[in-house]
């Protein structure tokens, strides 16, 4: 019996117990439950049930229950949604298929992500948008016309608590696995008769990782103590045999300000530090990036590793170099603005947005390799900029038409270096010389980089217009012009210029003779064969190849475009409470330059603005008399120009990423999300999400860097089926308390997550389950939470990345157990 059919059974079985017993005992209060939501998923309130479009809504006190307390968990609560980690602190979010698989800490994504309307533009900056929600909504499919670029695959609007007209605050502690403590607290109330104010904070730490290193920590069948495997001495500090300590703070602080009666202004300051340590990767394979010597080019120490089993069923086996070296995040971000919404009269509104922020990454350090000697880390140097301001007005025409036109202006400067560690890096040979101290004798630093700036400027408009009983027709059109330029190069380092992490001799070094002076040497070779003079790369300086004149130097481009990007629906309110509806969409993700290894102007080249039109055809129906509420879609997606990361094979340094344009490809799939409350107090959720990608048309280079053909692959990270399954219930005890129950299970099926589905990056399914027990009192202020989370212990991993001479995967946590005690008076 697998592990979905048992929980299907300990469904039922629980479903039966309950009812039987609410027949005699109603319960006080209800935990979830299905109610009438309010969005503002098309720039204004409407009732959630009342749109031609398929959106998911959850309150915040639903987040809180289910332990959503990342953009990275919705994947629990949302079928079609998947998260994976980058490999370089990155997520990578994709919503019915659509996703953008680059990992830079600056790379723009398909999902955007909102809060209060307000944009967070690079994924990156999600990390902390999880705080004192009011609810979230999810809007599926392209939604270019009120969100803008970079939205082909849907929008996540977090929507805050908004501050009160009286005083009132709250706060939780909770304590979990690996000595875990989390600290959430408000307060919000007036400041005078017009102006209210809310301070929220939020704090997570804990003293313990949860990866224990493979060659280091006693528990593993290859601990060096049995093993023999001595790479030196033992640094008993930063992770000697854990990773994994959480040390993450976020703030937001918010003003509501009643200029006049028929003025308001809003006002937010968001922020969040994140000193953690990064995850290390769980290693199955060693294979030689060299592509001259092959398996010959690997270090010994990296050759002999005790790579993990790939049927291995732990999740917390990973490694990473012990020499000295502080592998932590040093991550912040803010972000400020402010919302006026003028009445001009009954019928005419205006609204102004204005935001700004900024991201930086100061030397982060990554174990990129997964294996205990240094071969490929990472530190990241990385600041992003950026500024956001939007008009718009709004009104109604008659009773039957409402109206929306606005202009959108934004910018982004980002600025990204990443420097890498490789000693012992096949591709960085000859090893062991000139002293015979086992590093490279050529380089063991380089690093790579960009600065790219755009900037944005959109006209748009949105109309509805109820042109007969039960009749809606709603469309509109936005265009967009957009102006990129990049510059960026492959160099030389000197690590004594910026240190970045925290780190002891011998991990803070220079050696070697330089890259420069190698890829001066191939210039020589090359650039005569090309019709042009050698050029010279000077010590730590631009190595880059030219791909035309194979001369040393930066890399300049510069990307201009624009399109018109729309929407058109039609719905029937059929019955009281049913809507069908069916909608055409255009939309688009902008063009950019990659940041990624450079070894050749080439990989630089920027990949066009990719274009996704959608039909979708779906209802939304409240019955037995609205104990439920079911929702289903399907819809056809036609992908021009898809942007994909392939590979392309260099002569010297084998496969290196590429950006690349995918002619065609189309996405077909189905969605069903059922909420049934058959008695007070029970609640039961089912959804379901069924995807059918294919690219149709694409050649480029696979994980070797060869020529391939992938017409009629899937997507990578895009499993065939997803869906949940969840059981609330709330019965009263001891006459003036309660005890709230609850399980889900979530399942995602099989994957891939290289585009030709090379067996070596295969994701197998997994399903979760998680379960809660709580108790308060009927109308008291507290109430205490018992929780567990992959209560199974599933094994599961969410990317398989090729790092230069290791493969392996990025896995999910295992089971984890925690109390948590919250308190509003």
């Amino acid at each position: 019996m697998n592990t979905s059919t048992k929980l299907t059974l300990v469904l039922l079985g629980l479903t039966q117990a309950t009812a039987l017993y609410a027949e005699e005992n109603t319960p006080a209060r209800r935990g979830l439950s299905i109610e009438e939501v309010l969005v503002t998923a098309q720039k204004r309130e409407e009732g959630a049930n009342d749109i031609p479009l398929a959106i998911a809504t959850y309150t915040g006190e639903d987040l809180v229950a289910l332990g959503v307390s990342d953009t990275t968990d919705l994947g629990k609560l949302l079928p079609g949604f998947s998260y994976a980690d980058g490999g370089f602190n990155t997520p990578i979010y994709t919503l019915r298929g659509v996703g953008f698989n680059e990992n830079s800490q600056t790379a723009s994504a398909t999902v955007g992500v909102y809060i209060d309307e307000f944009n967070l533009p690079f994924p990156i900056m999600t990390k902390g948008s999880n705080l004192d929600l009011a609810r979230v909504e999810v809007l599926k499919g392209p939604q270019g016309t009120l969100y803008g670029r970079n939205t082909t695959g849907g929008a996540i609007n977090y929507i805050a608590n908004k501050p009160s007209d009286s005083l009132i605050y709250g706060g939780s502690l909770g304590y979990s696995s690996y000595e875990t403590t989390e600290a959430n607290g408000f307060i919000s109330g007036p400041l005078s008769e017009t102006v209210s104010a809310r301070l929220a904070l939020r704090g997570i730490n804990s003293s313990e990782g949860w990866q224990r290193s493979r060659t280091r920590h006693a528990s593993s069948d290859a601990y060096n103590g049995k093993t023999g495997r001595d790479l030196g001495g033992e640094y008993q500090q930063f992770g000697y045999d854990t990773l994994g300590e959480v040390d993450k703070q976020s703030g937001r602080f918010s003003l509501s300000w009643l200029v006049a009666d028929n003025i308001d202004l809003s006002y937010h300051l968001d922020g969040w530090r994140d000193r953690s340590e990064p995850q290390a990767l769980q290693v199955i394979a060693i294979e030689s990036q060299n592509a001259t010597l092959g398996a010959a080019g690997l270090h010994p120490e990296v050759a002999d590793y005790p790579v993990n089993d790939k049927d291995t069923q732990d999740n917390r086996a990973a490694d990473w170099p012990n020499n000295g070296m502080e592998f932590r995040l040093n991550d912040s971000f803010y972000s400020t603005g402010v919302r006026v919404s003028w009445t001009l009269s009954e019928s005419l509104e205006a609204v102004f947005l204005g935001s700004a922020g900024r991201f930086e990454s100061d030397g982060s350090f990554i174990p990129q390799s997964g294996v205990d000697t240094v071969n490929t880390e990472r530190n990241v140097f990385a600041t992003t900029d950026y500024y956001n301001l939007e008009w718009r007005l709004a009104g109604h025409y008659r009773d039957d038409v409402f109206w929306q036109l606005g202009v959108n202006y934004s910018e982004d400067d980002v600025a990204e270096f990443q420097r890498l560690h490789h000693e012992t890096v096949s591709i960085i040979f000859p090893v062991d010389a000139p002293d015979g101290d086992g590093v490279a004798g050529l380089d063991n630093r380089s690093g790579f980089g960009g600065n790219q700036v755009a900037e944005v400027a959109a006209l748009f408009m949105h109309s509805e217009w109820e042109f007969a009983d039960s009749w809606t027709l709603s469309g509109g059109a936005r265009y967009t012009d957009e102006s990129r330029k990049f510059n960026g190069c492959g160099q030389d380092v000197n690590v004594d210029d910026e240190p970045g992490a925290d780190q002891d001799s011998p991990g803070a070094q220079d050696e070697g003779v330089g890259l420069a002076g190698a890829f001066s040497g191939l210039s020589l070779l090359q650039s005569p064969l090309a019709g042009f003079a050698p050029g010279s790369a000077e010590q730590g300086g631009c190595f880059t190849l030219d791909n035309e004149t194979r001369q040393p130097g930066r890399y300049f481009g510069e990307l201009n475009e624009d399109n018109v990007s729309g929407r058109l629906a039609l719905d029937w309110r059929f019955a009281e409470d049913m809507l069908a509806f069916v909608a055409l969409s255009r939309g688009f993700k902008s063009g950019s330059f990659p940041v990624i290894n450079i070894s050749d102007s080439v990989q630089f080249e920027p990949v066009t603005q990719e274009q996704l039109d959608a039909l979708e055809i779906g209802g939304k129906l409240t019955l037995l008399d609205k104990t439920m509420q079911l929702n289903a879609s399907v819809f056809d997606y036609r992908y021009k120009d898809k942007q994909l990361v392939t590979n392309f094979r260099d002569p010297v340094f084998g496969a290196l990423p590429i950006l690349r344009n995918a002619p065609k490809s189309t996405v077909r799939g189905a969605e069903l999300d059922v909420k049934y409350t058959p008695i007070e107090g029970l609640y039961i959720s089912v959804a379901a999400a069924y995807l059918d990608t294919e690219v149709e048309e694409f050649i480029s280079g696979d994980s070797n860097g060869d020529e391939f053909d992938f017409a009629g692959k899937p997507f990578n990270y895009s499993p065939r089926w997803e869906y949940t399954l969840l059981l609330d219930y709330v019965l009263p005890v001891f006459d003036n308390y309660e005890l709230s129950m609850g399980v889900d299970y979530s399942y995602s099926g099989e994957t891939n997550a290289s585009l030709e589905q090379d067996d070596r990056f295969f994701i197998d399914d997994y399903g979760l389950i998680n379960a809660r027990l709580g108790f308060a009192p009927t109308a008291g202020p507290w109430q205490l939470m018992l929780w567990s989370r992959n209560l199974g212990d599933e094994y599961y991993y969410n990317n398989v990345t090729n790092q230069l001479d290791t493969i392996g995967r990025y896995t999910g946590m295992p089971v984890s157990y925690g109390v948590t005690l919250s308190w509003q008076p």
